[in-house]
């Protein structure tokens, strides 16, 4: 969902909703489909994000009468889902994953920030297959990043927020989020410029033949996901390539949103009146 998509929706609620009409259905209704997203992008894993997003919903409810205004909930939820997200995955104690990375070099890091333009690509005449598994292999590769590195990328460059709103997430300077993009851009880049046949035909990493030799996609993913333990684009050796910057950014800008299923609104409205009539 892309800003003016999301201000729209901000819009609209507000005008439509009162405070007697803020009821679980409405919330839920209004910004499922957004923190649902949010959560996929963050988790880069379906039932995940299906935990993750309905986990949001129940704990904001307990506290849904302390929001003053309809359209603070938006930036409410996603604070929630984003603090979940961070809780789920220390849970999992996962070794490849770095919680705190120096914020010193981080804001050194900012300076090296080089905001381009995404391409306008004419997409290669392709499958639906493939271009779903496209997806889901950029999607698993952000799940190589660091926890903030992560966050950060996922917010910003598919989620459409600002790097103030990011650092005020996170509780970072604006500098320090800038390093995080600055160092999530170059992972992921330094990875797909020499594998993915979608940024350079001479590329190894094709899905069209991932497909004939895979007839089941989650293995395939499963496979990519054990490629490498983490990115590091200074392991690589790899340079800033403003060309694979405009096509990487395109391919995450222009990701769809996936609509979480009616009986997935039904069980969420069903679990947070259980956990607080």
């Amino acid at each position: 969902m892309d800003k003016n998509t999301a201000q729209e929706a901000d819009a609209q609620y507000k005008e439509n909703t009162t405070e007697d009409e803020l009821t679980i259905e409405v919330v839920i209704t209004k910004y499922g489909n957004y923190i649902y997203n949010l959560a996929l992008k963050l988790s880069s894993n379906p039932e995940d994000a299906n935990d993750l997003a309905q986990e949001t919903f129940i704990k904001a409810w307990k506290h849904i009468a302390d929001v003053k205004e309809p359209i603070a909930i938006k930036k409410w939820l996603r604070t929630i889902c984003v603090n979940e997200f961070r809780m789920m995955i220390r849970k999992e104690k996962r070794d490849n994953i770095c919680y705190v990375e120096n914020v010193e070099d981080l804001e050194k890091d900012s300076t090296l920030l080089i905001n381009v333009s995404p391409l306008v690509i004419d997409e290669i005449q392709t499958t639906e297959e493939v271009i779903k598994l496209r997806n889901g292999c950029f999607l698993a590769m952000t799940r190589k990043l660091t926890l903030n590195q992560r966050i950060t990328f996922s917010l910003i460059d598919m989620f459409g927020l600002s790097k103030n709103e990011v650092s005020e997430i996170l509780g970072l300077s604006e500098k320090a989020v800038k390093g995080l993009l600055y160092r999530a851009r170059m992972n992921l880049e330094s990875f797909f410029q020499g594998h993915c046949s979608f940024l350079d035909i001479n590329n190894p990493c094709s899905c069209t033949a991932w497909i004939e030799f895979m007839q089941n996609r989650s293995q395939l993913q499963e496979e990519m996901k054990q490629k490498i333990d983490i990115l590091d684009y200074k392991e690589r050796g790899y340079s800033f390539d403003s060309n694979v910057r405009q096509k990487i950014l395109h391919y995450y800008n222009n990701m769809p949103d996936q609509r979480p299923s009616q009986e997935w609104y039904e069980k969420v409205i069903e679990l947070v009146k259980k956990s607080y009539n």
